[in-house]
Order: structure tokens, then sequence, then C-alpha cells
């Protein structure tokens, strides 16, 4: 699936730079990391998220930094329930990802398509983002109109909050 997201990055022109890394699991634990390689820019964490029924998912890309609200999401959202983390079987069923390796590069996943995608507008202020290719043991780094581009080709409904 890695070789697929490579294929569409390139049909759609768009840069990218990989880098490879240990298993990163946390925000915390990627600080390291953006330290040793001098990478400016948005420092990402992808949630997958589900509501109480588990027949609707979301996904949340949020500055690193920032708090994520879950009470205030979902009224956004407008999900009618609380929301709450997918599972680890729900991360794989819709998104063919495991636990820390959440990205918005898992959208290239077929069970993915009617998942509504939420971004951080603090991201918009930044050149560049930086994701994992589906696999925690790497990054890619891109241009953030490059990222949006990808967003754009899915189809995904893409709404915009401040976290």
């Amino acid at each position: 699936m890695e070789q697929t997201l490579y294929d569409l990055l390139k049909s759609l022109n768009i840069e990218y730079q990989k880098l490879e890394h240990e298993p990163v699991f946390t925000c915390e634990a990627s600080e390291d990391f953006y330290a040793r390689n001098k990478l400016d820019g948005a420092k990402c964490k992808t949630l997958f998220l589900r509501n109480r029924k588990g027949d609707q998912h979301y996904m949340a890309v949020v500055l690193a930094d920032n708090r994520v609200d879950i009470k205030n999401l979902t009224d956004f959202l407008d999900a009618g329930q609380r929301l709450s983390f997918a599972s680890p079987e729900r991360l794989q069923k819709h998104l063919g990802v495991t636990p820390g390796s959440v990205t918005p590069f898992a959208l290239i996943h077929p069970e993915a398509s009617n998942i509504p995608v939420v971004v951080d507008k603090g991201i918009l202020a930044h050149d560049w983002v930086h994701f994992h290719p589906l696999r925690n043991t790497a990054t890619l780094r891109l241009k953030k109109d490059d990222f949006l581009k990808f967003l754009k080709s899915r189809g995904n409904e893409v709404k915009f909050y401040e976290f």
C-alpha cells in the first residue's frame, strides 16, 4: 500500500522528502527526530475517531502541540454523539494502519472514502508539513499546499477547525 501512496503523490506532481527513523508512537517521542533533522514546519498528529454507535468515523489532523477537546469537536462536526478514539481493529479496517501510524495518507485506503477530515487551521500558517507514510518508521516532509492538493484528490469532506 505504501508504494500506492508514492505512485499517487507522483501522479499529483507532489514532491516530498522521505526520512527513515526508529519507530515513533507519540508526538513527544518525535521531538528528538525533528531536532536532529532541523525540520521546520508543522509537526502534526492524526487522530482517528468514531461515534458511539461506531457507524461514523472522522479523521482529525492537528498540530502536535494542540490539545483536542473532543466535546467541542463533536459539536463542531454535529456528530450528535460524543466521539471517542477508534480501536486498533477499526484503524486496520478503515485506514489499513496500526496505532502510532495514523496519517492522512491513509485516506488512500479503499475503506476511507467516506471519512470526513478535520484539519487544524493552525497548519495553514506553515509552509511545510510532516506525516508518516502509513508506517511510523518514516516521515514524509512536503509543502502544505501539496498536502492540501492530496486531500482534495481524495474527495473526502474536509473542514477546517481552530483547535
